[in-house]
């Protein structure tokens, strides 16, 4: 398109920021939803290349990011201690910040790099501004951030509306339009159970008195991933009555999904100051940004969650979490504390299978006196144990069920990740679920049809915003897409599974024993050097595959009976390695894990 007439610059899938008839230039595939075709298909557009599909930039920016968010780790540290009159150390703080904090420098950077690049390309662009009194609330807490980032169109216009009015407003020419009420747009599930259950509260309660008649009762479970069965039997091994979340008895619960619905007041952060070095502009909009995104629960409701935690009368030698760290703001708080007064944290991996290249900025080793991975460990706090969430899980029930069940599909489970970058990270982001989806339709293609008569796909379990599950029905037909939504029970009735990517469905599929093959886009995700000994092993053994016609290839060979192939000497020796090293399925995992936490 040409620079001589303005384009529309078009950041969001928020119509009403379209203009009427001017070509547009779309910030990226976000912009464009499925189920909007018709209107964006008659509209003369081009759509800008995602940055991070240049998987060298990535590598690069990944570096910086991380730099970056220990310098911000360090100032807002003091920057905390000073607006709260207090003197904690950066550990402490860390907790709290974390994983908000290494999401927000991500989430700030890509859209940047986004407007850069656009800006870049255009010497002379149109937008259109929301012309709205009601500014974006700053997050109460991680998963509001992610809730907002990842899947808001509404959040994410106001994002790009301010790093173009810092930056950009010489290059381009704006419109104002009245924000108009939108379409629910996709939001995730909660990702943390937070919601008030009586009847669980009172297990958790009078698991907690329990305890005190109980000799040893040091380990405190807090969503840690555990399946009930496991957690239930462990616990009473340990001598202690086991209790799944006694903080519910001192939780701010109101009506709402927080004790305080405050806002935040600038005024008032703005006695926030921190002491950061900018030494680019981006950073001098971070920098700018930050104190008034800060999540709710660390500014104006910190004083008061700190002292509901303060009334907490329970104090174990070790918490052991796996997804508390991350979501639930009142366990931080507690944990925090926890960690002043000289208790350990142990964080489990909320899933596993093969490790990524980078991930996280290493915050979960930062925060922790353990890690407990899925694979043998590769870093210094990481102790590999039989993974709690598959362990006195599968065996039995599920072995009964494949009983009961005809064992006749070829069943696919997909992939989506979120419309926008919410972290930085070596797996797909954005729109590059794409090519996992393109692999798929031509796996599909490339099979027998004696095969593709039993063929199913399971897609994401819940929409990303990129409604793969209807790509998949327009496709394929109603018939080949899975209403059953349970994993095992799929797992269950499948001939031979065909998993999209190599995370924790993988290892759960391998756990099962039924046949199973990994086909994924390799280039988009990089893995640690210490998985890809075992990833060749398992190429050998005809596990892994990463051209879909060579996949369908293989499913269409072993089809008749499957597990001539999957015990064979080769794949036997692929499975075991695999179980070795990424999934260890110890069948003494009891007492592994009690020896562990009495160490």
């Amino acid at each position: 398109m040409s620079n001589k007439t303005p384009c529309m610059l078009v950041t969001t899938a928020l119509e009403n920021t379209w203009g009427n008839s001017e070509n547009i230039i779309f910030l990226g595939e976000w912009c464009k939803k499925y189920e909007r075709r018709h209107i964006f298909e008659n509209r003369k557009h081009e759509i800008l290349e995602f940055h991070w599909d240049d998987r060298g930039k990535l590598a690069k920016d990944y570096i910086y990011l991380e730099n970056l968010h220990q310098l911000l780790l360090g100032s807002l540290t003091q920057a905390l201690n000073n607006f709260h009159g207090v003197e904690y150390n950066q550990r402490y703080w860390q907790i709290l910040l974390d994983p908000w904090l290494m999401a927000y420098v991500s989430v700030i950077f890509d859209r940047w790099e986004s407007l850069r690049i656009a800006f870049e390309k255009n010497i002379y662009l149109k937008t259109i501004f929301l012309n709205s009194n009601i500014a974006n609330n700053p997050p109460y807490s991680y998963e509001d951030f992610v809730r907002n980032s990842a899947y808001s169109d509404n959040w994410n216009q106001d994002i790009y509306e301010r790093i173009i009015s810092f930056k950009y407003l010489d290059q381009c020419s704006l419109e104002l339009v009245d924000a108009s009420p939108t379409s629910s747009e996709n939001i995730i599930p909660s990702l943390d159970p937070l919601r008030f259950h009586s009847i669980r509260s009172l297990i958790s309660i009078s698991a907690l008195y329990l305890n005190r008649l109980f000799k040893f009762n040091n380990v405190a479970f807090i969503g840690a991933s555990f399946n009930k069965y496991a957690l239930f039997k462990l616990s009473l091994r340990m001598g202690q009555f086991p209790f799944f979340n006694f903080l519910d008895k001192y939780r701010p619960f109101s009506s709402g999904r927080h004790f305080s619905l405050s806002r935040s007041d600038k005024s008032v952060r703005s006695d926030i100051e921190i002491s950061f070095h900018a030494s680019s502009i981006f950073e001098e909009f971070l920098k700018q940004s930050i104190v008034y995104d800060i999540p709710i629960f660390l500014v104006e409701d910190y004083k008061m969650l700190q002292e509901k935690v303060s009334k907490i009368n329970y104090s174990p030698k070790i918490i052991i979490t796996g997804s508390s760290h991350w979501v639930d703001y009142f366990a931080k708080i507690w944990f925090a504390e926890h960690v002043l007064r000289g208790g350990k944290i142990f964080i489990l991996e909320h899933g596993g299978s093969l490790p990524p290249y980078k991930e996280l900025f290493n915050f979960e080793s930062d925060i922790s006196d353990k890690r407990i991975s899925w694979f043998l460990p590769y870093n210094h706090k990481d102790v590999q144990m039989p993974p709690p969430k598959i362990i006195g899980k599968n065996n039995l029930f599920f072995q009964v069920n494949r009983l009961l069940t005809r064992n006749r599909y070829c069943s696919l489970i997909g992939n989506e990740c979120a419309r926008w970058v919410h972290r930085v990270h070596f797996y797909p982001m954005a729109n590059q679920w794409v090519s996992s989806f393109n692999m798929t339709l031509k796996f599909y293609r490339y099979l027998d049809d004696n095969v593709k008569d039993f063929f199913r796909i399971k897609p994401y379990p819940s929409s990303q915003g990129w409604n793969t599950h209807q790509r998949f029905v327009d496709l394929l037909g109603v018939g080949k897409v899975y209403k059953e939504k349970s994993l095992s029970k799929i797992y269950s009735q499948s001939k031979v599974i065909v998993c999209s990517y190599p995370e924790t469905t993988f290892s759960e599929a391998m756990a099962s024993g039924v046949p199973t093959i990994l086909m994924y886009p390799e280039h988009l995700y990089e893995l640690h050097p210490v998985a890809l000994p075992l990833l060749e092993i398992l190429r050998l053994g005809n596990i892994v595959f990463n051209d879909p016609a060579d996949a369908a290839k293989h499913i269409n060979l072993i089809w008749a009976n499957p597990f001539i192939w999957w015990n064979s000497s080769s794949t036997v020796f692929a499975r075991k390695e695999f179980f070795r090293q990424a999934l260890n399925l110890d069948f003494d995992w009891i007492k592994k894990w009690k020896e562990l936490l009495e160490r």
